[in-house]
């Protein structure tokens, strides 16, 4: 042994074999953690998900489990030597993926027993409120039982159980349901379509009586005079900010509680709602723009949206209904891949909402071709964005960079899933290869 050669006395703990898992990290989260002090990690989900690690970025990961052929030894420097905790043959390993936030966070809204807010009561006037506590217990032994979690009232901690998003994520999606949060209890419910317009057109008469401007609506001045004008403490203000939020935009420069009425996402909502009222019906666009035009608010104009030549089949893909409705023809269907496309009078309306589609890439792929037989990317676009890995805001103003992204991410589920067809118009058409 030479003067250099160092040997270490080595002992299993006195707790050998410890349980241990080790865990890969990103460069990314690596640098989280060497970065800040308050950093944390966080892994979501219920018993029978794919856990779901959250970082402090809120970028979401699938932990999998892989397995290595060579023995990994855990050593710690112990009083008399180095330590040996356990052996392991494998790892968790990290798999970025985009949670599946808005269909979970329905189905917990849901649990609520007093259903959705429809402003009738008060929660002052309720019978006494469990604790959260409490609310967290049930949800968890329904999930334990395998059954449906009977849960009183929704709260953040009901959330954090059974939804595998960050904080921020879970807010964005909340807002566009939308539900609230009450101040003093800590309960979300989800609000009532109806009451939602209700409220909408409240606020717009109080918008014109006081001659505010649709630019800057301040949330606290909207409450304040609508529980003036009803006489009473029959409104939330929670629920009034949620509904302002759910149809506006934040006023640049204006504050958080400052609002800009958005003439496009309240028609968006309407469009919801004239679908959901006759099921999988297909609607022809004269009718659709018929019933929508009947809905809006007179306040509010649609715009460039109820001219009819910009509602051709090709045009859908970027329309207002872009992910929750698709174009077909009683026409003839080779006309969808022409470079035209099937004029508006000859087109209808297939309500199809993303959020109602599987998670995952080749069942969502499946059940867009059971909807309709061809498709092409363009068109496929819309449904799949939600499963890439983009800023929804960017997708919103039409970031190209962000746009690539979901488009080299359909083309590559296209390639392993579909079929593709040179169209007359030298569009690629493709047809399911899934069995």
């Amino acid at each position: 042994m030479s003067a250099h050669d160092v040997s270490q006395k080595l002992s299993a703990s006195a707790g050998y074999p410890e349980e241990y898992r080790l865990m890969e990290l990103t460069p990314e989260i690596l640098a989280q953690l060497e970065a800040a002090e308050k950093s944390t990690l966080v892994v979501r989900g219920r018993e029978d998900d794919v856990a779901v690690l959250v970082d402090s970025e809120e970028r979401t990961y699938q932990l999998h489990t892989a397995h290595t052929s060579n023995g990994l030894y855990l050593l710690t420097q112990g009083p008399e030597g180095l330590e040996l905790r356990t052996k392991l043959n494998q790892t968790l390993e990290l798999h970025k993926t985009q949670p599946q936030i808005r269909a979970r966070v329905l189905e917990v809204l849901g649990w609520e027993t007093r259903g959705p807010f429809s402003g009738a009561e008060l929660e002052d006037h309720q019978s006494p409120l469990q604790s959260d506590s409490e609310d967290v217990t049930m949800a968890v032994d329904g999930e334990m039982s395998g059954q449906t979690p009977t849960v009183r009232h929704v709260t953040d901690e009901v959330f954090a159980r059974h939804v595998q998003a960050g904080d921020r994520q879970l807010r964005r999606v909340l807002a566009e349901v939308p539900a609230f949060r009450h101040a003093e209890k800590g309960h979300w419910r989800v609000v009532d379509p109806a009451y939602c317009m209700e409220l909408l057109r409240l606020i717009l008469a109080t918008q014109i009586e006081r001659d505010w401007s649709l630019e800057a609506l301040n949330a606290k001045e909207v409450f304040l005079a609508l529980r003036s004008d009803a006489g009473g403490d029959a409104l939330l203000p929670e629920a009034v900010e949620a509904v302002m939020g759910r149809f506006s935009r934040p006023a640049l420069g204006g504050g958080s509680a400052i609002y800009v009425i958005d003439n496009r996402r309240v028609a968006k909502f309407l469009a919801e709602q004239i679908f959901a009222t006759e099921g999988s019906r297909a609607w022809p666009v004269s009718e659709f723009l018929a019933a929508l035009q009947a809905t809006m608010p007179p306040q509010l104009q649609l715009g460039d949206i109820a001219e009819l030549e910009n509602w051709r089949s090709k045009a859908i893909p970027q329309s207002l209904v872009r992910d929750i409705a698709y174009a077909s023809t009683p026409i003839d269907s080779q006309q969808l891949f022409t470079p035209s496309g099937v004029p508006a009078e000859g087109t209808l309306l297939n309500p199809l909402s993303r959020s109602t589609l599987p998670h995952e890439p080749r069942a969502r792929m499946r059940r867009m071709f059971e909807a309709r037989s061809r498709w092409t990317a363009a068109e496929l676009l819309p449904f799949f964005e939600d499963l890439v890995d983009v800023d929804d805001a960017l997708l919103e103003s039409g970031d190209v960079q962000a746009q690539t992204a979901v488009k080299k991410a359909v083309d590559s589920w296209l390639l392993k899933f579909g079929r593709g067809v040179k169209g007359a118009g030298g569009e690629v058409v493709y047809s399911s290869r899934l069995s």
